[in-house]
């Protein structure tokens, strides 16, 4: 079994070779496409750098250390503390081939204790040397996206599974897989799979959806990702065709 000798943060070698970048560079390169995933593979690179080995846990802390800022690396409304729920979906499940490729690693087989040090492929140390040339300041760090407006809480509560789906942040950064998967489609549309109705309720689901947009639009009442959720639901109308 594996052994994990416990320390605090400021106690490891991390907290001296991993220390808070210029927040205008890895807030502008966050706010890009795949942004997260450039910060995940500097990371890396960084741990590398210094011959700390590249577990789930070590890269939790150097992206906490360096991005602190970053909000989807700290738990909402708690700015000191990290998110390491969402830093899971960068480091393990987007990270992979049948995701977007820019990690491998993680889990040796069967048995869960043995786990092998996450590594860079090919796209991912394109983005860390993409990432390290921006904080260096080799190239120009590209300007924040900020979302303008608040929406409402019911804008937000209708369409929060779609929002917070990897289906639609891949589809929204261009990084969608070569393969769909029917259970990812129904995860962002909040529905249970089912095999023997699935292409007419995701239809219907759509129509729910394309619906609500139009009645909030009707009511005076908007948001500046209803354009790229429209792209999404139409995305979906034609892949349901193939």
């Amino acid at each position: 079994m594996e052994t994990v000798m416990e320390m605090k943060i400021a106690d490891h070698e991390i907290s001296k070779v991993c220390t808070e970048l210029e927040s205008e560079k890895y807030l502008g390169l966050a706010s890009q496409s795949a942004g997260y995933a450039k910060l995940c593979c500097y990371a890396v690179k960084k741990l590398n750098e210094n011959q700390i080995v590249t577990t789930y846990e070590n890269i939790c802390v150097a992206l906490w250390l360096m991005f602190p800022k970053f909000e989807k690396f700290h738990l909402k409304g708690f700015d000191d503390m990290p998110d390491t729920d969402y830093m899971e979906k960068v480091i393990k499940l987007r990270s992979t081939p049948k995701e977007q490729d820019y990690l491998t690693g993680g889990n040796v087989g069967f048995d869960k204790s043995l786990r092998a040090p996450w590594k860079l492929t090919r796209k991912g140390q394109l983005y860390a040397n993409e990432a390290e040339s921006i904080f260096s300041g080799r190239i120009a760090a590209p300007e924040q996206k900020i979302t303008q407006g608040k929406p409402s809480d019911t804008i937000k509560n209708t369409f929060k599974k779609i929002w917070d789906s990897t289906l639609f942040e891949q589809f929204c950064d261009d990084e969608l897989p070569d393969e769909i998967s029917k259970f990812s489609i129904c995860g962002a549309l909040n529905l249970r799979y089912s095999s023997g109705s699935y292409k007419d309720d995701i239809k219907r689901k759509i129509e729910t959806f394309d619906q609500h947009i139009k009645s909030f639009e009707n009511s005076g009442m908007t948001h500046d990702a209803f354009p790229k959720t429209k792209e999404f639901l139409d995305w979906l109308t034609k892949e349901m065709k193939k």
